[in-house]
């Protein structure tokens, strides 16, 4: 049986990042698209030029869209094969995207540096989400913004991720652990603690049909769903 929350997984199968016939990552290619799309969507012209960090930018699927529209990336993991394989990625688009190994917690970068800062399918891996937020709120500059997204705590969430997700081969077994989910008031909190502030909050769900259809999660927009995604502001000085 699989440990719950496997990080090793990225790991493991770094070498599948980009390889399309891999169900688990064309999956995540998937849902980092329409991910990459709402923060195209919400930022706009205003991520050209931009500084943007991605922490836990895994192969870079996301780092590359956003970099793609225009913004300077710079992306964080804790899986050398994961950045390896993302370096490789922008190195065959020409996209100027920095990758390096590290803690998303202690980033090393400057204070107030980013002008985004982006954390997807990463907070629901975290014991402590807690101390993500703190930095990602530290690097920002004031007004920057922080795109999250994750899966809330519930008893769906755990059955859409967890039993069927997982159950049917879509995602690896073990790779989440539904006591780690964390619930959007909970997020506004950890903002709030941290000098962040909820803009706007949108919640998400599988489309069914066209997930069965091709055999990978694709995601939208609900009025209900297991999953979330959130922009959070930095106050001003």
């Amino acid at each position: 049986m699989s440990a719950a929350n496997d990080l090793q997984i990225y790991e493991r199968h770094a070498s599948a990042w980009w390889d399309r016939s891999d169900r688990f990552f064309r999956s995540l290619h998937s849902v980092g698209n329409f991910h990459a799309g709402c923060m195209r969507w919400e930022w706009g012209e205003h991520l050209q030029g931009a500084r943007l960090v991605d922490l836990g930018c895994g192969g870079g699927g996301v780092s590359l869209a956003l970099a793609a529209a225009g913004a300077e990336v710079q992306g964080i993991d804790q899986s050398p094969g994961s950045v390896e394989a993302a370096r490789q990625a922008a190195a065959e688009r020409g996209l100027d995207a920095q990758f390096q190994t590290g803690d998303l917690r202690q980033t090393g970068l400057e204070a107030a540096s980013a002008d985004f800062v982006v954390m997807s399918d990463v907070l629901e891996h975290i014991e402590q989400p807690s101390e993500a937020i703190a930095e990602a709120a530290r690097i920002l500059r004031p007004g920057g913004e922080l795109f999250v997204n994750t899966f809330d705590r519930s008893w769906w969430s755990r059955f859409t991720v967890v039993t069927l997700a997982e159950g049917l081969g879509l995602v690896p077994r073990g790779t989440h652990d539904g006591r780690l989910f964390v619930r959007p008031a909970e997020l506004t909190v950890f903002g709030k603690e941290h000098g962040l502030v909820l803009r706007s909050l949108q919640r998400e769900r599988p489309a069914i049909f066209a997930t069965l259809r091709s055999w990978t999660i694709h995601l939208r927009r609900a009025r209900r769903g297991p999953g979330y995604h959130a922009f959070l502001r930095r106050l001003e000085a």
